[in-house]
Formats: structure tokens, sequence, C-alpha cells
């Protein structure tokens, strides 16, 4: 049964319209694919990590060189005596204080919202576990709760020698400690990690650093290889060597945490953690810009950057690792003089087209001064370089409407079907990250034409079935969407993001059908999987509907202590109590409630 007749075009005008997306039938002849370098023997996943001190054994001066890069503090476990406590500032945008605080040995981040007359309507902290950045510009902190990670609040600033909020918490509304970390968030922040099961909320951290093993790939072999008869002379294929690598391969180990574009797709069956250094990157994830109205793409990144330089494209071997040496960091001091010895071994010191005397006093004589200018940056009080090496002008034209997206690196190796695939899922994920942005209204119809097409060509997968069931659900159609998550549910075993997204759609649909039992059933698999307070929030009440009160209490309970500011919840609360007689908590809950919606009421006015 194909998916068309299933969704009846004929009757639905909003689908229909779906049609007039497709522009061409979908191909499933491969196209040519790119020719590169054999690569190392370690990228096989048989062959197994082994972590960086094995490397330290026989490495040590490498070991120790790379001790001074800002890799060696991507992520740490927090020491308390080493931070800046205690502190408290109040977040004059949402109103609510913010406290740094040692305890019993550990550090405390602590949130007290406050109410509209200045009371207090919840206190929250947690034990912080890791520091996320090298502190060079500043740091975050990660807490646990039980198997799940989340992302405090706050954060400090090396700049100000402040603490402040977190990269996009300074604004009224913010999620507190409700943002949960998954196995993607710490993805360039640690070298390695156990996944449990394959589920992306629940996992252990191996290796806290980015270590030897995420540039030069699993040691076994090479400790194999090594370990045993006299080895002999050449290259080694044990072990990959950036240096050695072809510029596209070269690259890729930066750009798995470098590149951050406007949009991502992971590959059908792959994972980010699937990844190994000496294979292409778009094996594993394609990565959009936008493309804008003439047709160029919006230069964000400093891969993209790099790529419009004219030192990029007349040369075949300007890369990451011309510039920037994994083992080694320059001192501040001779920062100026290490990176401009690197432009002069193309470029002559009368290529400068400023007098010696003009380039000292304007620069220094550093060349990134005027070549590579500091940016600003989305990351409060923190500017980094611009990558794209040439002039700059005072300011970039960003009229030019958004009229699509774009691969930032070569897809040329993948089918029609998997590009559009991939594109598709880049373009839903967009739509729902800018809801409100106009020039993405289309994206969400456009993705589910693409993966109609997909599924009728029998080429589809669990990831984009799982976000066809979202977009079917979307439109009005929930028996569509109920057999599409069904059909994930059944296929996907293991605890992956589609199978998590499917069952919670699951229980949505059977929640809106008054099906309590079913609906309840999905949502304990669920916070089994992942701790999210409004899957807590639809079980309490699937529970009370069911007439299981007490289930309901602990329920919603948990979720007003996932996130204190869930109205609705302790509303419920409250009318539970008071069909209970309990109407000491049933009044409690009713005060939070209304003095939660006045202070939401007042930071939605004051925007």
């Amino acid at each position: 049964m194909t998916l068309p007749r299933m969704l009846d075009l004929r009757h639905k005008p909003l689908l229909a319209t779906l049609v007039g997306c497709w522009t061409a039938a979908l191909s499933l002849s491969l196209l040519p694919g790119r020719i590169v370098a054999a690569p190392p023997l370690n990228v096989e996943h048989s062959v197994n990590y082994v972590g960086s001190q094995k490397c330290v054994e026989c490495h040590r001066d490498q070991y120790q060189t790379y001790l001074e890069t800002t890799h060696s503090r991507s992520m740490e476990s927090v020491d308390p005596d080493k931070e800046v406590a205690p502190a408290s500032f109040e977040h004059k945008l949402s109103g609510n204080l913010y406290e740094v605080l040692r305890r019993d040995g550990q550090l405390i981040h602590r949130e007290i919202i406050r109410g509209i007359n200045g009371q207090r309507l919840a206190e929250t902290d947690h034990p912080i576990v890791y520091t996320i950045g090298s502190g060079d510009h500043g740091k975050s902190y990660v807490y646990q709760s039980g198997p799940f990670f989340g992302q405090s609040p706050l954060s400090w600033y090396e700049k100000t020698e402040t603490w402040a909020m977190s990269p996009g918490y300074d604004l009224p509304y913010h999620p507190g400690f409700g943002r949960k970390l998954n196995s993607e968030c710490f993805f360039c922040h640690v070298g390695n990690i156990d996944r449990k099961q394959g589920n992306p909320n629940v996992f252990s951290v191996l290796e806290e650093t980015i270590g030897c093993e995420r540039c030069h790939g699993p040691g076994e072999m090479h400790l194999q290889k090594h370990r045993g008869a006299t080895v002999a002379a050449g290259p080694d294929e044990t072990i990959a060597n950036p240096g050695r690598l072809p510029r596209e391969l070269s690259e890729a180990i930066c750009q798995q945490c470098h590149l951050q574009a406007a949009g991502k797709s992971v590959r059908a069956g792959k994972d980010e953690w699937d990844y190994r250094p000496g294979l292409p990157l778009t094996d594993f994830r394609i990565d959009y810009q936008y493309r804008l109205g003439d047709d160029t793409m919006r230069v964000v990144g400093h891969v993209e950057q790099l790529h419009q330089s004219e030192c990029y494209k007349q040369t075949e071997t300007l890369t990451c690792i011309t510039c920037h040496d994994p083992h080694h960091t320059p001192s501040p001091e001779d920062a100026a003089q290490h990176y401009r010895s690197i432009c002069l071994n193309c470029h002559q010191e009368d290529s400068c087209g400023k007098p010696h005397a003009e380039r000292m006093q304007q620069a220094n004589n550093d060349c990134s001064i005027c070549h590579m200018p500091a940016k600003d940056t989305e990351v409060p009080h923190t500017a980094f370089r611009h990558h794209r090496i040439g002039i700059h002008t005072e300011s970039a034209d960003d009229s030019v409407a958004i009229a699509g997206l774009t691969p930032v690196l070569d897809t040329s190796a993948l089918t029609n079907i998997e590009s559009a695939r991939c594109q598709a899922l880049a373009k839903f994920q967009v739509a729902q990250a800018e809801p409100d942005n106009a020039s993405f209204a289309d994206y969400g119809i456009e993705a589910a034409g693409t993966l109609i097409q997909i599924k009728n060509a029998d080429a589809s997968d669990p990831d984009a079935d799982t976000i066809l069931a979202l977009l079917a659900r979307s439109q009005g159609q929930p028996k569509i969407a109920q057999d599409l998550a069904t059909g994930v549910v059944d296929e996907e075993l293991k605890p992956t993001r589609a199978r998590i997204e499917s069952l919670r759609l699951l229980a949505q649909l059977a929640y809106n059908r008054g099906d309590f039992n079913e609906s309840v059933e999905r949502y304990r698999q669920l916070i089994s999987l992942q701790q999210e307070p409004h899957d807590y929030f639809q079980l309490g009440i699937g529970e009370q509907n069911r007439g299981n009160s007490e289930k309901a209490i602990e329920a919603l309970q948990t979720a007003v202590d996932l996130q204190p500011t869930l109205v609705n919840a302790h509303r419920a609360l409250s009318t539970i109590f008071q069909s209970l007689g309990r109407d000491t908590d049933a009044a409690r809950h009713q005060s939070l409630a209304e003095q939660h919606a006045a202070r939401l009421q007042q930071l939605w006015e004051s925007r």
C-alpha cells in the first residue's frame, strides 16, 4: 500500500500541495563516486579504542605537547576548588536569582525562581560533575540526574571574569536546568563514550577530553603491531595520520566538530559516533548551509569561510593543520610571528601593499589582524577569528533572501535518493528550530513530499519514517502517523532517537483518542529512556484518567520537580489533591499555579 493512497491526496488539499513540490522522480541509481587513497586499516569497526593513556606509553613527548592545547581541556571532571565560588547574581530578564557555592566537597549551581512580588516560588540546585570548554574563553557546566545529564544555565566567562547566563539562556524564557544533554551534545567535547544499547540519552563517559584517538582513530591494531615483532620502516597503516591523508579526509577529522552548519542529516543506519579518522565525513552525516537567492552559500562557519579563501582555492595543500598544529599551541607572545611565518611560506614580505611601518603601527605586523579579523559570535563576551583569509570589508550584505539549503561538503558520492533524503531531514530540522521564520514556512511540506516518495520507493529508514509520521500528525492524519510510528517501534528494537520519538508520538495519539491504557504504557516506556517533564505530565494525566490518583501525583510531582514553572502540572495536582480531601496540598499547588502564570504573563508582556 503506497503512501499517496494512504494520504488520499484528492481529499486533503494541504497535502495535495506536496505533489507540486516533487520536482522530479528520485533515481535509485548510484552516481559516480570520488576516488580517494586507501584509508588506514583502523577504520574498520572491529578495531577497538584503547584510550589515550595507552598511547602515552610510547608517545610521551607528543602527549606532553598535546596537554598544552585546548583539546586536552575540552571537558573535565569538575574541581570545586578551581572554580570561583561563592557567587550570586540576578538575571534581569527572567528575574531569577543564581548562586554558585561549595557544599560537601561539591560545586553546586542553584536557581531561585521568583514571583512578580519577589517571593520565592521554586529553588533548584544540582551538583556539577563536568566543566565543558577549555577555559580560554569560558566554561559551561554539566550536572547529572540519575543516568541523565543536563546543562547548567550558568557559565563562567574568562574575558569579563564573571558568572553569567550560558549561551542561549540570556532570555526572559529559558529552560533553566531543563536542558538535557544527549550523546550528540557531548560529541565535540569528549574523547569517547559508552552508549547504553544505543540510547542517545543514557551513556557513560569513557574518556573526558578530546584525546589521541579522535584524530588518529582507534589504537588497538597499532598497539598490537608495535608490541609484537620488529616493525618495518615506512608509513604505518594501522593508525590514521592526518598529515598523510588527502586534504578532504584530513579536514574531515577537524570537521567532525568544527563544522557547525544550519542543518544536518545523519546518513541512514549511521550515527555520528560511527565516524573514524581516515573516512569521508559525508559517509556518516551531511551538513547544510543556507543557499541564498543569488545562488551563493551563506558563509558563517570556519569551514565555509576557509573554503571561500583564495589561499585555499589556489592550492591543494592548505588545510586546517597547515596553521593549527594539534600537538602545539604557540604562546601568546609568539603567536603573531608563528602564524605570519606560515603565511610567508607562500607570500613574500612585500606581498602586503602597506609599508612595514604602517603594518607595525596598525597591526604589529600580524597578518591575521587584517586578513582574519576577530568577529563577534553568538557566544556572549566572545569573539573568534574569521577564517576567510583575504581582504575584509566593514560589513557583509545580509539582505539576500534564503532560497534553500545546500551541502557544505562534496556529496557527489550519494545517490539521488540518498541526497534527497538527507536534505529532507535537514529541512525538517531547520523548520523545527525556527518555526516563526517565513523563509522556512514550506520546509515541512517540502520534506514530507520527498519522504513520501522515498517511502513509496521502498527506500525509507526509521529516521525518515519517524519524521514522516510527525509530519502526518501535524497535517491532521493520525491514522497514517500511527501506522508509520508503529512500524518504527516494531522494527527499531534498540532505544534509538527514532524509536524514542515514535514512542512519544504513539503515546500522544493514544491519549488523544482516549486510550489511556496504551498512552500510560507508552509514556512509562519513554520515561525509562529519557527525562522530560512533559512526558511525566502526560503520564500523570493518563494515570488520573485511569483512576490511579497516587501514581498520577507521583508523575506530576516529578514533572514540576523537573520544570517548576509547568503551570498545568500544578493545576492538575491541585485538582487531584482537592478530590482526595487534601486541601492544604491543593491550595499550595493552586497558589503556585497562579503565581507562575502571573510571572510568565509579566515576562511575556515585557518582551
